[in-house]
C-alpha cells in the first residue's frame, strides 16, 4: 500500500452541479419573496438536480421549494 499526506487529498464536495448551484444560491439571495429561479435542465436530471439544489440551500441553511416542468427547475425560499 501506498502513503499519500492528507494535504494532498481532495477535501469537500464539488461534484458536477457545484457551479450551477453557486449561482442558483446566489440568485435566491437576490431573488424576491414573490419569484422563483428558473434553471434550465439541459442535459440534467430534475431529479438529480433537485438533489443537488436541496444539499446546497440546506448547506447555507436556506429552506426551499422547487417543481419542474420537464424543460425547467424553479426554486424558491419558502416562508
Amino acid at each position: 500500500m501506498e502513503k499519500v499526506p492528507l494535504l494532498s487529498l481532495k477535501r469537500g464536495r464539488r461534484g458536477k452541479h457545484f457551479d450551477l448551484m453557486q449561482q442558483v444560491l446566489k440568485e435566491l439571495a437576490e431573488l424576491p419573496g414573490d419569484s422563483a429561479v428558473k434553471v434550465p435542465l439541459g442535459d440534467h436530471s430534475a431529479k438529480d438536480l433537485r438533489s443537488a439544489v436541496v444539499r446546497a440551500a440546506t448547506a447555507e441553511k436556506i429552506k426551499i421549494s422547487s417543481t419542474s416542468d420537464g424543460d425547467h427547475l424553479y426554486v424558491w425560499k419558502r416562508r
